[in-house]
């Protein structure tokens, strides 16, 4: 996905947080957005996923705005994009497993149950979390919901991956096989959308560089 940032501008109670940022990130390529705390990362971050639009300007996927598509066309966006948020923002009262399958039935209604459930199972086989599929997530660990809310973003093969916070919460075990995964994922075409100050994942995935400040931007 090819994703554009046209003139967007947002403000929080009088003070520019978003001020003309103009950028666009070809598909494959990775944007890093890094700033300060109360910058605008996580403002930008519910922007670039459609969750509220900006003030003004406007975010472009494969030259479609989002607050311009039609019901067709947003969940097909929706159906390509894998968001991992800061905090995992899994359904408390429901299982590992149902967690899981949320995305596949909503944007995947006609596909096989038996061959959803595999797909399931495997990717938990992947990051190790097979024995809590019947758990319910709000007795997860911090770092295993961590990576459930990984692992739900890579079920649906995302075309766009936007993370908060990459790898804050995940086991430093995991480092070797996640870096090998996003670069399978890239190589693919997967565009990548991170939020992070962290410098060596600024310096090894950084194709494209997002600087915030308070009103300002920069982008490399």
């Amino acid at each position: 996905m090819r994703i554009e940032l046209r003139d967007i501008c947002h403000k929080l109670e009088q003070r520019q947080l978003l001020e003309n940022i103009n950028l666009t990130v070809e598909s494959g390529q990775c944007l890093v957005v890094s700033g300060r705390s109360g910058s605008g990362k996580s403002l930008l971050f519910s922007i670039v996923c459609g969750i509220f639009p900006p003030q003004r300007g406007e975010v472009l996927v494969d030259g479609q705005s989002i607050v311009q598509m039609s019901e067709a066309q947003n969940l097909e966006f929706r159906k390509h994009l894998g968001v991992i948020f800061q905090v995992s923002a899994l359904i408390s009262n429901l299982t590992l497993a149902e967690n899981l399958m949320l995305p596949l039935n909503l944007y995947f209604p006609d596909r096989n149950c038996d061959e959803k459930r595999q797909e399931v199972q495997a990717i938990c086989h992947e990051f190790g979390l097979e024995s809590y599929l019947d758990q319910r997530t709000d007795q997860l660990s911090t770092g295993l919901a961590a990576l459930a809310g990984l692992a739900r973003a890579l079920l649906v093969e995302p075309k766009l991956l936007v993370w908060d916070a990459p790898m804050s919460e995940i086991d430093l075990k995991w480092n070797d096989h996640l870096n090998n995964r996003l670069k399978h994922l890239k190589n693919a075409g997967t565009t990548f959308i991170l939020f992070t100050n962290r410098q060596r994942i600024i310096e090894r995935l950084a194709d494209v560089r997002l600087d915030l400040s308070e009103g300002n931007s920069h982008a490399t």
